[in-house]
């Protein structure tokens, strides 16, 4: 994909309910909801989102919206985006650590 289709791409609000935002950031369902309360996050209700088969009382948070946010206000994209790039090569260096001194001590 071209950088303009991801861009595009990412444009395209991700409905996710609460649990799933705290599931994805690691904040506490209680800490997500009080956001939610104090319109803190982008949000909207199902039947802007799904049409009249939604509920008109039921928010959804936009989470490609909200990882747009951050990037505006800190021009970083957030740990989440790219947070398990970040832990697969840590531990891929403990791993290599840990392998190398087993070699050294064998020999």
């Amino acid at each position: 994909m071209t950088e303009a289709q991801l861009r595009i791409l990412w444009k395209i609000p991700e409905p996710i309910t609460c649990h799933e935002f705290a599931r994805r950031t690691g904040k506490t369902e209680n800490a997500v909801r009080h956001m939610m309360d104090r319109r803190q996050l982008p949000m909207a209700t199902e039947r802007e989102l799904f049409g009249e088969e939604g509920s008109s009382r039921r928010f959804l948070i936009l989470w490609n919206e909200w990882t747009e946010m951050v990037y505006e206000a800190t021009k970083q994209l957030p740990a989440e985006r790219y947070d398990w790039k970040v832990k697969w090569l840590k531990k891929s260096k403990k791993l290599e650590k840990l392998f190398n001194n087993n070699n050294y001590t064998t020999n």
